[in-house]
């Protein structure tokens, strides 16, 4: 007899069977309860398959295998996959630290433009997820007003302060872009070896000069140099 996922085996109706006594349950014969089906598992559950097989190869029943449930049940707490997405892009931005609103905005952006590229680096996926769908759920709504309230706070016109957050989150998704196209390394090249360096000496002295350091650019490094000029050059805007 299969009762709740658990074999249970009746040998003889005549067995006279002391309850109080004789009677004792083991660990593995208690039925497994099923942890309740939620959005938020599902979202959970959505991030964690798109970080191991990538956002293209998500499915409801695949999603539902991994939830051990029915791809129909997952209907019953999202609209459909688009929600899902929705989901996965404002579970990344709930994880960025939102800024110290009492800390130095030169600082608290550096800081939030490098929390922001580690998130967008651990999850690849949402970069072409903010490109397609573009939506905006709470932790993203609020992440971006507390950003624009550091450009606010420390002296910037509402329309400086569009243009910095613009500049930034600009930044940001194009080294996160650039990253996600290269998943499995941290670096890029401009596509020539240290030989065809070689070869264009003479036609192209700089470039030859910096062969070497054309070769490998680090994602992070370069991402860096930028947020800090980008930093400085808004610095350079606030009313002396």
């Amino acid at each position: 007899m299969y009762v709740y996922g658990v074999n249970v085996y009746v040998r003889c109706k005549h067995v006279k069977v002391d309850l109080e006594n004789s009677l004792s349950y083991d660990a593995d014969m208690t039925a497994p309860t099923r942890e309740t089906l939620t959005r938020d598992r599902i979202v959970d559950a959505a991030v964690a398959f798109a970080d191991e097989h990538g956002v293209e190869a998500l499915s409801m029943r695949k999603l539902g295998a991994e939830l051990d449930v029915e791809a129909m049940s997952l209907y019953n707490h999202v609209a459909n996959k688009d929600d899902i997405y929705d989901g996965m892009i404002d579970y990344v931005f709930a994880s960025i630290p939102l800024p110290d609103p009492d800390e130095d905005w030169k600082l608290a952006i550096r800081r939030i433009g490098m929390a922001g590229m580690d998130a967008f680096t651990l999850h690849p996926w949402v970069v072409k997820l903010l490109m397609v769908r573009g939506n905006f759920g709470p932790s993203a709504m609020r992440f971006t007003d507390r950003v624009i309230g550091v450009f606010t706070k420390a002296g910037f016109s509402d329309e400086d302060a569009h243009h910095a957050w613009q500049m930034l989150a600009s930044h940001t998704m194009g080294y996160a872009f650039q990253q996600a196209a290269n998943p499995d390394t941290n670096h890029y090249t401009v596509g020539m070896g240290t030989e065809q360096f070689a070869r264009m000496a003479e036609e192209f002295p700089n470039v030859t000069r910096l062969g070497p350091l054309l070769e490998c650019c680090e994602y992070m490094t370069e991402f860096a140099f930028g947020l800090d000029i980008i930093i400085d050059g808004l610095a350079a805007r606030l009313p002396r």
